[in-house]
């Protein structure tokens, strides 16, 4: 019996992420159209503006998950280490 965390996998999942804000980011670079005088084109030019300013929020709190899922998968790591030490050393080496 051993215990053992993943932080290649969270790390692979937490640079998913990371690489899913920059997409999202990058989409959200819309052109308006500050000329034309069609009705409705004020209101689609405010959409516009507030859709770029959702996607960048959600870019960051996806970035701030992301880095608080590494961080938490590098404590697990280090508390699974610690929990092996103490548990199975004294039983003689039980699980390895």
């Amino acid at each position: 019996m051993a215990i053992q965390s993943d932080l290649a996998g969270a790390s692979q999942k937490a640079t998913a992420l990371k690489n899913a804000t920059d997409k999202l980011i990058q989409q959200s670079n819309i052109n308006s159209d500050t000329q034309t005088t069609v009705v409705g084109n004020d209101n689609a030019q405010e959409a516009i503006t507030t859709a770029q300013e959702t996607a960048t929020k959600i870019a960051q709190a996806v970035f701030l998950a992301s880095s608080n899922l590494q961080s938490v998968a590098k404590d697990f790591e280090a508390l699974d280490q610690t929990v092996a030490n103490t548990i199975f050393k004294p039983l003689g080496g039980l699980g390895k």
